[in-house]
């Protein structure tokens, strides 16, 4: 069979089948399966269906479906690799759904929220870099950075509750901060 020919009937294979399957199928993935086995599997299916991949086939049918597949891993790895997310998709998938509902998601963010580490609220790689400097600023009292770094982390999770809230705080600790610290003459207090 041609190179090319056995390329396109797997994705069309795969494609046809993706309603069907479960994020634990997507990933290659046993339902009992080790949280430290979700990394490896996702990398090694996003490595093997990444579009760049199928690019030089010239096919946009075919293209269009890899990006499908493709958004699919990385939607199962999202939500498998976070452990109350998966806990709560283990629930949903008891009971037949294969997808991670709206509904279940919500369940998952109130029972994180419940758990809640305050480390832990970034969700995105960019957004947790300022959210560390931010943490690091409000420990060391320094409000005024902390409401800057905040405000950066907001601008790649703009509907973080936990920034949000953390950011209001921040402004409060820096006003109070301001006030205590107000001096009129610019004298240098030592």
């Amino acid at each position: 069979m041609d190179k090319t020919l056995a390329v396109r009937v797997e994705i069309e294979t795969l494609h046809g089948l993706l309603p069907e399957l479960d994020y634990y199928k997507i990933l290659r993935l046993d339902s009992d399966s080790s949280q430290d086995a979700i990394g490896p599997a996702f990398r090694s299916e996003s490595r093997r269906m990444h579009p760049d991949r199928y690019s030089a086939l010239g096919d946009q049918s075919l293209l269009s479906m890899v990006n499908d597949i493709s958004r699919l891993v990385r939607e199962a790895y999202s939500t498998l690799n976070d452990p109350e997310k998966r806990a709560v998709y283990d629930d949903e998938l008891v009971n037949g759904v294969a997808r991670m509902s709206n509904d279940a998601l919500a369940r998952a963010d109130q029972q994180r929220a419940a758990t809640h580490d305050p480390a832990e609220a970034a969700t995105n790689e960019k957004a947790g870099k300022y959210w560390k400097m931010a943490l690091k600023d409000i420990e060391e009292k320094n409000f005024k950075g902390a409401v800057m770094n905040i405000q950066f982390a907001l601008t790649f999770e703009p509907d973080n509750d936990t920034f949000k809230e953390y950011l209001k705080q921040a402004k409060s600790d820096a006003e109070e901060h301001k006030k205590k610290n107000f001096n009129p003459y610019k004298l240098r207090i030592v």
